[in-house]
């Protein structure tokens, strides 16, 4: 997107301030990352151990990247690109330009030149994918429907589409289960990735199944005093918690690590 870039044959220094899992997806361990992602993105972690912290995503320390000697930088932010060349070749990469996470996947090979560590890692998510499929059917009803709600950073809890993050796209794009209704209507088919809703509305986005983005410490059905008990998902024991803190990233490395 921002036009023709020139980089490294084979780049061994990368340095990414946003979409790590797709450089690991390719078999590139990057010399630099926000630590503040990893806050949210512990599936990441184990790759990452030995990567230097280049502090909080929104505002990374240009010094220590500076410091790094990368070949390639790759950021999701098109404002940062002026000030990331200045240190050395940058690409922007936005993963909402492509139609799948394989597609993702081809384009980072073809930034890193990894094409055939690329094309291998497709493979074997195709493969991961339509097994983790088969572990649900005939355990999930084929009309359940399906609702994602983070509890964790708003007022009031946040209804989640087919979200590039906090599991809404593992849910319904990697998976195919169905959402619930006003969720596809309200949230998904208006182009929206999430919303925040009241409790006097929560009710109405909630499908046959619920899943909850929590941590410990976090408010989750408090916030729902007089209307937690009445939902059928509760009655009937379909709420499942999920630690924010491994499902935020929905990155193609990490969607492998969820399943």
């Amino acid at each position: 997107m921002m036009g023709d870039i020139t980089v490294p044959l084979t780049p061994e220094r990368v340095v990414v301030d946003w979409n790590i899992g797709h450089v690991l997806a390719v078999g590139v361990t990057p010399v630099g990352v926000p630590g503040s992602l990893l806050d949210y993105g512990m599936f990441l972690r184990d790759k990452l151990v030995d990567s230097a912290d280049l502090g909080n995503h929104s505002e990374v320390s240009l010094e220590k990247m500076v410091e790094l000697e990368p070949d390639l930088i790759i950021t999701w932010d098109q404002e940062k690109f002026q000030t990331y060349s200045k240190i050395a070749p940058t690409v922007v990469f936005v993963p909402e330009q492509y139609d799948s996470m394989e597609a993702e996947v081809t384009a980072m090979g073809d930034i890193l030149n990894r094409e055939a560590e690329a094309i291998a890692w497709n493979k074997s998510f195709k493969q991961l994918i339509a097994a983790a499929k088969a572990k649900i059917q005939g355990v999930i009803p084929d009309d359940a429907t399906f609702t994602v709600a983070d509890f964790n950073f708003l007022k009031n809890p946040a209804i989640i589409g087919n979200s590039a993050n906090r599991g809404g796209r593992a849910a319904y794009e990697l998976l195919g289960l169905t959402l619930a209704s006003k969720v596809k209507s309200d949230i998904l088919d208006q182009g929206k990735e999430n919303m925040e809703a009241s409790a006097e509305v929560f009710g109405e986005y909630v499908g046959d199944y619920l899943l909850m983005m929590v941590t410990e410490g976090t408010k989750d059905h408090s916030l729902l005093p007089n209307v937690w008990d009445n939902l059928p998902a509760v009655q009937n024991n379909h709420i499942f918690k999920l630690d924010i803190h491994k499902y935020f990233t929905a990155d193609p490395y990490t969607s492998l690590k969820d399943n």
